[in-house]
């Protein structure tokens, strides 16, 4: 999907919601801004810092959950699986046990935080994967899909750790097909169609106009 002049600004300690349908080009952004894809032209910031400058700063900030199966090494542990993550980001012994705690915590991890990816269910692979991402602690969170997979205890989980990110001052954009999880986490919406905003407005602006309808800047 090719975006065509996709602009927005997301403020400190917010939770985005990025909407649309299959093919609109949620995944393309997603993937600019994780910098897996470069534009062909423009460029985004974050704290100042213009991506088309300092790559390595901006990712050093960044953590992201891709969909899917999150990437995972099989022949690791969950526990090995997030470390290992850590490291590469250069992440101290203090900090690294720190969030862990939490995470594992959060997550529900212990049960199966020392066992082989390999024999995981898809819901275990993705709270391995969410962990993997906020390990580092990072300052920007793009989430794609975090839900999926998930139980219904697990789904709540993951709103009560947007809630807290945004409380600590993270700043975050999550995509989701879940009504609820829009509704209930992000305090902007963002709709994007045929490679374009259609919409960028605060929560709860748009559920006063548009109640929980999020076809409404979709359609033909």
């Amino acid at each position: 999907m090719v975006l065509d002049h996709v602009s927005f600004v997301l403020n400190r300690g917010e939770a985005a919601a990025l909407v649309g349908e299959n093919g609109a080009g949620k995944t393309t952004l997603i993937r600019i801004l994780s910098q897996i894809f470069k534009p062909d032209y423009g460029f985004f910031t974050l704290d100042g810092v213009r991506s088309d400058i300092s790559s390595s700063d901006i990712k050093n900030k960044t953590g992201i959950l891709f969909s899917g199966d999150g990437g995972l090494y099989d022949r690791l542990s969950a526990e090995e699986n997030i470390k290992y993550y850590a490291e590469l980001n250069s992440i101290s012994k203090s900090s690294y046990n720190r969030m862990l705690e939490i995470l594992v915590q959060e997550l529900s991890l212990s049960e199966f935080l020392h066992d082989r990816v390999s024999t995981f269910s898809r819901g275990m692979k993705q709270r391995t994967a969410i962990a993997r991402t906020l390990i580092t602690d990072p300052d920007f969170i793009i989430l794609d899909e975090p839900s999926t997979g998930l139980d219904v205890i697990a789904a709540e989980s993951v709103k009560k750790i947007i809630y807290r990110l945004k409380q600590n001052g993270k700043t975050l954009l999550f995509s989701s097909h879940s009504t609820d999880e829009i509704f209930s986490c992000a305090d902007r919406i963002i709709i994007i169609h045929n490679g374009k905003i259609n919409c960028d407005m605060q929560r709860e602006s748009y559920e006063a106009l548009y109640g929980r309808d999020l076809t409404c800047f979709i359609k033909e």
